[in-house]
């Protein structure tokens, strides 16, 4: 239910990409807020893919891929055919493959914490330094909690500690100067569904709801404040409810099943560019 109301929203998005101009602009504008619907979807099933993947490196390259073909989609479509929009702003895909990085950084800092050191009060002061404490490293265990498909490289925690810090740094440099689709809405509504996944609360609905309700309103009136501009991209609440209410349901199908999905997008820029090419 969930993967056909993403792709049903995906579609109708980006049937308002091609049709502006063709259609209503009431029409494309209700067909633009129906589309960002879309998005808490695949940031949802961008988090599950994150703990379920076997090999972290791979997926994100398959994310990187689709996000690469989607684009190159866009460019073929401007280029052969008539009317079609300049793509003039990365596709929403390249701000998933940030929020990957983002998860990727966050997990480093979650789940490989520093060692601790305990200090402890002795009987007697120690006959060399005079000392009446103790330090003890007590080493953490918490590093087991870390995705199965998560690669790690080898180095100390402290390294992988700054190498976290790094990441989180280029995605805000590449969120702030690169001309993204939805990047701080998708980044933001990835966390928020990861420590969904990460931590069971009550009322779980009715917190992430509050809470990414705030950041949408936040962002929509920051926006405003700096562009003169309104934005609808807090609309994407809606879909987040439906994410939040609409169970998941698990089913085992071959690998080569969900990957085929990664083409999805790619080969629906296409189709709405060459309908849009037909029409008018």
């Amino acid at each position: 239910m969930k993967k056909i109301l993403a792709y049903l929203f995906m579609i109708v998005g980006t049937a308002a990409v091609f049709f502006d101009g063709i259609l209503p602009s009431c029409v494309i504008f209700a067909l633009t807020a129906v589309g960002y619907f879309s998005m808490p979807f695949f940031a949802q099933a961008l988090v599950e893919g994150f703990f379920l993947t076997s090999n972290s490196y791979k997926y994100c390259l398959r994310i990187a891929f689709s996000a690469y073909a989607s684009q190159a989609a866009f460019l073929l479509s401007y280029l052969f055919f008539a009317k079609a929009p300049k793509p003039e702003r990365f596709n929403v895909v390249f701000s998933f493959l940030i929020a990957f990085i983002v998860l990727y950084g966050v997990e480093l800092l979650v789940s490989l914490p520093r060692d601790r050191v305990a200090s402890m009060n002795l009987i007697e002061p120690n006959s060399t330094s005079h000392s009446t404490r103790y330090g003890v490293i007590i080493p953490s265990t918490e590093a087991n909690n870390l995705p199965r498909g998560m690669k790690v490289p080898k180095w100390p925690r402290t390294t992988l500690h700054g190498l976290a810090i790094v990441l989180f740094a280029i995605c805000m440099l590449l969120i702030t100067f690169l001309p993204l689709t939805m990047s701080i809405m998708s980044v933001m509504c990835v966390l928020i569904f990861y420590f969904l996944h990460r931590w069971k609360i009550d009322n779980r609905v009715f917190v992430a709801t509050i809470f990414y309700s705030a950041f949408a309103a936040c962002y929509t009136y920051l926006y405003f404040r700096m562009t003169g501009i309104i934005t609808w991209e807090g609309v994407s609440l809606f879909g987040f409810m439906l994410c939040l209410l609409i169970p998941s349901k698990k089913r085992k199908k071959p690998k080569m099943f969900y990957r085929a999905f990664y083409l999805l997008y790619p080969l629906t820029i296409g189709i709405c560019a060459l309908a849009a090419w037909l029409i008018s």
